[in-house]
């Protein structure tokens, strides 16, 4: 069993000295590297390449949207845009389809309210000023003549 002394050297292992180097030299790096970035004066350089980059490239992005614009029309799919949009009309869709079932759940509660709800009771129509028409007389029941064998 072979023992790691205390300081980190090990006299039986050939490369232990170039890894503790190079461990060194990638911890000065990062802490130099650092210390760079954070810097105003590179957030700044970076900055301005990145906006000259992407000027730069303006055109060309222009160019390839119109050829895959072309090339998805010619084999009959959708752009970018066309799903765009039909994700758009599918959303307002989807909303109004909420909203109508907002209102027959509330049409369904009303419904039901009035269903479990006791009849109504019913109102006697209310008194008029003018006097009442008199009942409509009953026919006069007349008698039939006697003929001569009933007398």
């Amino acid at each position: 069993m072979s023992q790691n002394p205390p300081d980190g050297f090990d006299p039986n292992d050939p490369l232990g000295t170039w890894r503790s180097i190079r461990d060194a030299n990638l911890d000065a790096w990062a802490r130099g590297m650092t210390a760079m970035v954070n810097t105003e004066s590179f957030a700044k350089a970076i900055g301005m390449q990145l906006d000259t980059i992407l000027a730069a490239s303006a055109p060309i992005q222009k160019a390839v949207h119109q050829y895959m614009e072309s090339y998805l029309a010619q084999v009959n799919m959708p752009s970018r845009n066309e799903v765009v949009s039909l994700a758009a009309r599918l959303t307002n869709i989807e909303l109004r389809l909420d909203d109508m079932q907002s209102q027959l759940d509330e049409l369904l509660t009303a419904v039901r309210a009035i269903q479990l709800a006791p009849p109504p009771v019913a109102e006697l129509p209310a008194p008029t000023d003018a006097p009442a028409a008199p009942p409509a007389a009953a026919p006069r029941r007349t008698r039939k003549a006697r003929t001569a064998d009933q007398q």
